[in-house]
């Protein structure tokens, strides 16, 4: 299989997974679109292992690498700044959306800074037994 026909296939695997979970938040169905995307995420797993051209070379890694990492500097500079101001704008009524909102972006920093931190260490400890 060629690079270009598993793009082919991707397209069509993410119309049909657009499509379905179209439908089925109209239809409250939750199940399905779960089912969908799992489902073609393994289709096109195998798909690409049948391509036998090179997908990603090192350049392409290192460019990822730095895009998440300010992709993440960036979420996690936001997060923080408008979770401060609408946690300290809704602390008065501590069942207000303002507050929830605050508390969920908040908790999502840390989370995200929590994983970087154990997935860092890990990567370390692989690159020092390498």
């Amino acid at each position: 299989m060629t690079k270009k026909s598993f793009s082919i296939y991707r397209l069509v695997a993410v119309i049909i997974v657009a499509i379905v979970i179209g439908v089925s938040i109209n239809y409250g169905n939750w199940y399905l679109p779960l089912i969908i995307i799992v489902a073609s995420w393994v289709f096109l797993y195998i798909l690409r292992q049948n391509v036998k051209e090179i997908m990603a070379d090192e350049r392409d890694y290192m460019i990822a690498g730095k895009a998440s990492l300010w992709a993440m500097r960036i979420y996690l500079g936001v997060s923080v700044i408008i979770g401060l101001i609408l946690y300290v704008a809704g602390i008065d009524e501590k069942e207000g959306i303002l507050f929830g909102i605050a508390t969920a972006l908040l908790y999502s920093a840390s989370f995200l800074m929590v994983v970087y931190a154990v997935l860092f260490k890990i990567y370390e400890k692989k690159n020092e037994n390498s």
